[in-house]
């Protein structure tokens, strides 16, 4: 009996691992992100995670892997909902592409926004938008993946969902955030379980949590053919060298740089920098070589760094640092892939016009994504519909006061802490030292 007859091992892998670092998502917003109520984190990750299975497996699914192809755009099948064993790897594999998705989304609204609002906004993300973006790029019929610039064949690279994952749920993220603006709490109304004293090793393990994710994402699938056979082991290498280059990067810089280094956020700050490695080889983590990675990697950590500091004294409200880690992160990916890869057809002569399709095919998801979200977010806002009632208190509160407050970092305008007191971190016992100053 053929050794595949029951399926292959690795789909039930990556859909088991996704689904965990789904839990790890789950502990990171928790420790991250200051909310009033903070079972609306665990319930809404409940939710999505129900709603995005549901939406792919039942939709989803044939926008990206249907037997035909309307001009390279949008996939579409004669008999729907039937889902054919040839197909199940596939589906899974986009599953978890959807679930990572989705999960790096929420950590820019998770809290804030309204029930209705995220209903909507992860049903069309699942069930349409990144099925979409898929087709174009992971399909063999879909127009990024298959066409010619200059009489020459080319296709876009991307083997880990580097563009059709991390990139559209980070930019699509960082345009809701936006949306939802400003916002302030006081101190005393906040859950005492959110960002609690024994969130310190929670978050960090929800970050090995997501690494793992992310590795079990990059396994290949049963449709995937090269010499040698073993690069399960090839491909979970390059991760580790990834992570180990940003983890080791971003610590160096905290401290000669930053010179802060032994706190929550800053410690926080070095893992974070480390999944912008894993972020930066998932184009092509399939082709890259140890060193390669570990560049990749160097460069995406130091970009990480600068843009952190940036986006953290700007209006946007970043605590899990999506913006820096997976959207700078993907462009320099996305980027550096036909430039550093040496193999397929992505070296050679070609390189420039492989360079080229590359850089289009990123202007087109970047401008895609954001007319996209831009008409989401805005028709939610005039229907009233994006924030819920505490955000929407918590938002006038900062509209009224803003005026009157100095240009500040981001959780230091969120709770208004004066700048010698530090960030609330987990490991405060006691906060009625931070009443005094609301």
């Amino acid at each position: 009996m053929d050794e595949n007859y029951y399926g292959d091992i690795k789909t039930f892998l990556r859909i088991g691992l996704v689904l965990l670092s789904r839990m790890g998502f789950m502990l990171v917003q928790i420790g991250t992100i200051p909310i009033q109520n903070v079972y609306r984190i665990v319930f809404f990750n409940v939710f999505e995670i129900g709603l995005a299975i549901i939406s792919y497996v039942t939709i989803g699914y044939m926008f990206t892997y249907g037997e035909h192809s309307l001009a390279g755009i949008l996939g579409y099948t004669s008999s729907p909902f039937n889902i054919t064993s040839n197909i199940t790897d596939q589906i899974i594999f986009g599953l978890s592409g959807v679930l990572l998705g989705s999960a790096e989304l929420s950590c820019f609204t998770i809290g804030r926004i309204h029930l209705v609002a995220s209903f909507i906004v992860s049903l069309l993300y699942c069930m349409l938008y990144q099925p979409m973006l898929a087709h174009w790029i992971d399909r063999e019929d879909g127009w990024m993946r298959n066409n010619t610039l200059f009489d020459k064949k080319v296709e876009i690279k991307d083997y880990a969902g580097n563009m059709v994952v991390h990139l559209s749920s980070s930019l699509m993220g960082a345009i809701g955030a936006a949306f939802l603006g400003r916002r302030l709490m006081r101190l005393k109304d906040l859950d005492e379980r959110s960002i609690a004293r024994e969130y310190s090793a929670l978050t960090v393990i929800g970050y090995l949590l997501v690494l793992i994710g992310y590795a079990a994402f990059s396994l290949p699938t049963n449709q995937y053919v090269r010499t040698p056979d073993n690069y399960i082991a090839f491909i979970v290498l390059n991760i580790c060298t990834a992570f180990a280059t940003g983890v080791l990067l971003t610590s160096l810089l905290n401290i000669f740089i930053a010179r802060r280094i032994l706190n929550y956020w800053s410690v926080l700050r070095c893992f974070q920098g480390g999944i912008a490695g894993v972020i930066s080889i998932a184009a092509a983590t399939d082709i890259y070589n140890v060193p390669r990675s570990a560049g990749v990697a160097a460069v995406a950590a130091l970009f990480f760094f600068f843009f952190a500091i940036l986006v953290h004294n700007t209006l946007l409200e970043d605590n899990c640092n999506l913006i820096s880690s997976h959207l700078v992160a993907s462009i320099v990916g996305t980027i550096a892939c036909p430039i550093v890869a040496k193999k397929e057809n992505l070296g050679g002569r070609e390189k420039g016009t492989h360079l080229l399709w590359q850089f289009i095919c990123l202007l087109v998801v970047l401008a895609t994504t954001i007319v996209y979200s831009w008409l989401l977010f805005l028709l939610l806002s005039c229907c009233k519909l994006l924030r819920n009632k505490d955000e929407a208190l918590n938002h006038r509160r900062a509209v009224a006061v803003a005026k009157y407050l100095p240009r500040k970092s981001c959780l230091q305008r969120l709770f208004m802490i004066d700048s010698k007191t530090d960030h609330i971190a987990p490991g405060d016992g006691d906060r009625s030292k931070y009443l005094n100053e609301l």
